[in-house]
């Protein structure tokens, strides 16, 4: 059974950078239901192998692909968030490691920037490290399940569908964006870049 991460922090918070009501309804409904559709889709995989019947397994696994990356990128998200203000800085391996693939650390909060403000519709922006092409990458997730590299591990996820911003921020994304790092806990980023 898969289970919503237990927050370190209450709903309140986050506040005024990330609005209570806005996040109960992210977290307990959405959140929720992407994770309750997942352990449906898993109890029905199960099923289907036990009874050595695959002629749903197309859309299975579409529903499979659409709720486990909503439910992992959801997961990540709300890791990565923390009450402010939040002083940590990135560590100086990772920093490092930024200039490398970069050019240069500024070239990186630009490119994060422009990735979360030019997304297509509904989406994500993640920071992460590709194994195999042994390289830093921004990417833009949309529609959950498009546009994940196989051997990527995520150390900064960013929700920029609208369901995330809209009920305090309405269709002011730059707002969301300059608000939401007050609230990103890089001691996060940090020990999943460790882990690596």
């Amino acid at each position: 059974m898969y289970e919503m991460i237990k927050l370190n922090y209450n709903y309140k918070d986050l506040e005024p950078y990330y609005d209570s009501n806005m996040f109960n309804y992210h977290y307990n409904v959405l959140y929720k239901g992407y994770t309750d559709n997942l352990n449906k889709i898993m109890s029905d995989f199960n099923s289907d192998r036990k009874n050595d019947d695959f002629s749903n397994i197309q859309s299975l696994s579409k529903k499979l692909s659409f709720n486990a990356n909503a439910y992992i990128l959801h997961s990540l998200f709300f890791e990565n968030l923390i009450p402010m203000p939040n002083k940590t800085l990135l560590n100086s391996k990772l920093v490092n490691h930024i200039k490398k693939d970069f050019g240069s650390y500024d070239a990186f909060i630009n490119e994060l920037n422009k990735s979360l403000l030019n997304i297509e519709g509904p989406g994500w922006v993640v920071f992460g490290y590709d194994k195999y092409l042994d390289k830093l990458l921004i990417i833009q997730v949309e529609k959950h399940q498009d546009l994940i590299l196989i051997d990527f591990v995520p150390l900064l996820v960013i929700d920029v569908w609208e369901h995330s911003y809209y009920l305090q921020y309405k269709t002011d994304k730059t707002e969301y964006i300059r608000n939401l790092f007050y609230i990103l806990d890089f001691n996060v980023v940090n020990n999943r870049y460790n882990s690596i």
